[in-house]
């Protein structure tokens, strides 16, 4: 994925500043992965794009001293990241870790990792409460933007066309909630204005008459709205 491409990138910017020809370094990097293929971010999917970095990370003159000892392991985006980080650890603790991307999984995890001081890059984990750098997610480095910048976006466009309230309709599976975090960003950045939730479960069906009195209840029917 363009994102794991963008995080090596992002490594080599920071060891840049303090690489001589003298340093040899042994680096273990813990990768977690899911193997289950209906994830965008599968270890099929990405898995080659870091092998590759390693190859030319060990080509590179510039790093010929580090050598990066690549681990993967799979990601249930539940529980499985943290267990094994804490049976790995028993024998040596890994120098850096990459994933997990799922919100719950990554959380636990980072929890973790940070109190270990060991650094941890992912190309998700973009819910809310990541961007708290002064505690439990201290030592987390996120390579995308985050869903507050989403927020922002809709803030911009909000004030550009004058509107002042919205409904956010989203499918909570109860889950992994993608959706519930989605937009959990977009509801807290935009106190300033009127903005109503409206989540429905996968297994029921949408219901458009349903949202509409959920609107006439919210907003009245005196004044016009702008809904979206």
């Amino acid at each position: 994925m363009p994102q794991f491409n963008t995080l090596w990138v992002y490594f080599l910017m920071v060891l840049n500043p303090v690489v001589t020809n003298t340093i040899t370094e042994d680096i273990d990097v813990l990768v977690f992965l899911p193997q289950n293929n209906s994830y965008l971010f599968s270890h099929a999917r990405v898995a080659p794009a870091i092998l590759y970095a390693q190859t030319r990370l060990q080509k590179d003159v510039q790093f010929s001293g580090f050598h990066f000892n690549i681990h993967f392991e799979n990601s249930d985006c539940a529980n499985d990241a943290m267990l094994l980080l804490v049976e790995r650890s028993c024998g040596q603790m890994p120098d850096l870790i990459l994933g997990p991307v799922c919100e719950y999984e990554a959380a636990a995890l980072v929890r973790l990792a940070s109190h270990w001081n060991i650094p941890v890059i992912s190309a998700g984990a973009l819910a809310l409460a990541f961007g708290n750098k002064l505690g439990e997610y201290s030592h987390l480095t996120r390579i995308a933007p985050s869903y507050v910048k989403m927020a922002e976006t809709f803030t911009a466009m909000f004030e550009h066309f004058t509107w002042r309230s919205a409904l956010l309709v989203y499918e909570d599976d109860k889950q992994e909630r993608n959706c519930y975090f989605t937009l959990e960003g977009v509801y807290h950045h935009m106190t300033d204005f009127n903005i109503q939730i409206y989540p429905f479960s996968p297994e029921d069906r949408l219901d458009p008459e349903d949202i509409l009195h959920h609107i006439y209840d919210t907003e009245g029917t005196d004044t016009e709205e702008d809904i979206y």
